[in-house]
């Protein structure tokens, strides 16, 4: 069964983080298989060396996997938490279930059963529409402690989506399509790179490459159905029973802060928001990785210390 560690997107990323961000990332990450729902989850599992004081459940957006966020969790180990990173159904590793519809309910739902399954304090880390599916899992489970986002892209919103496709046009497009014409489009197959502006996760140039190239990122290609169910996920009136910290980039050309602000509005719950003194979509550039790694390390700890 393939693993990412060997996978030359996992060798390529490696070398860009070390050569341009100069984030040294470990070759070789402890690697699960999981069968939930009928799929067979790969997850990214980095453990404490003492008794877990609790777990963070990283999910990942639209355009990305489990992998791609190592260098946001790396360490957090070492302050006593089990971090978990899956990549879910249709991206990385996973295998999808021969039936599998390409419904994206199934995301929040995976997330909360792996949620159900920890002990002590479950936080969730959503970056990217993983923010949005972070906040949607609390519906599944009630064995959440608290949420971290560092975004929240509404993509049932109407302008919010035609907003973060690659050209607007495309956006209303997809739209009209879903309205009109959804059983005709929902077999056809989109690479990612058209879908979105994956060169909008950062300004490095070669990290632009990487996004837009890689066969487990931009070139990734999603049936229309999966984007239906995504536009269809109306959860518009959210309580939550846990806090909820959103810690925006500062320089996200993909999703402006105002548009997770106005999200995070709509959300009743205990909340805050930092943003990044810099960082693209994924922030990757210093200073801004140090501060959202030190926002969530503040944010676990008073959970810890209650």
């Amino acid at each position: 069964m393939q693993s990412f560690n060997s996978s030359t997107s996992w060798v390529t990323y490696r070398k860009i983080l070390k050569t341009e961000f100069s984030i040294d990332t470990p070759q070789e990450i402890v690697e699960h298989r999981k069968s939930i729902l009928g799929h067979l989850i790969r997850l990214d599992v980095w453990e404490p060396d003492q008794h877990a004081k609790g777990t963070i459940i990283f999910v990942h957006g639209a355009g990305g996997n489990g992998r791609l966020v190592a260098p946001f969790i790396q360490g957090l180990e070492e302050l006593g938490w089990r971090i978990i990173a899956p990549d879910l159904p249709g991206y990385g590793l996973t295998i999808p279930r021969i039936n599998y519809n390409w419904s994206y309910e199934e995301w929040p739902k995976i997330i909360a059963k792996l949620a159900d399954e920890q002990h002590g304090p479950v936080v969730l880390l959503g970056a990217s529409m993983g923010g949005l599916t972070a906040v949607h899992s609390a519906e599944w489970t009630n064995n959440i402690s608290g949420i971290i986002v560092t975004t929240l892209v509404d993509l049932s919103d109407a302008k919010v989506l035609a907003s973060c496709a690659r050209w607007p046009i495309l956006g209303w497009l997809f739209i009209f399509g879903i309205k009109f014409i959804p059983r005709l489009l929902d077999p056809i197959r989109i690479p990612l790179s058209l879908v979105a502006p994956m060169k909008s996760m950062n300004a490095n140039q070669k990290m632009k490459r990487y996004f837009t190239k890689d066969k487990l990122l931009g070139a990734n290609w999603k049936p229309f159905r999966f984007w239906r169910s995504v536009f269809n996920y109306h959860k518009k009136n959210i309580q939550l029973s846990c806090p909820l910290l959103l810690i925006h980039p500062g320089d996200d050309d993909w999703t402006p802060i105002q548009l997770s602000l106005d999200r995070l509005e709509s959300i009743e719950a205990q909340k805050d928001y930092k943003i990044l003194t810099n960082g693209g979509h994924l922030p990757l550039e210093a200073p801004a990785i140090d501060e959202l790694r030190n926002h969530i390390a503040s944010f676990i700890g008073v959970l810890t210390d209650l």
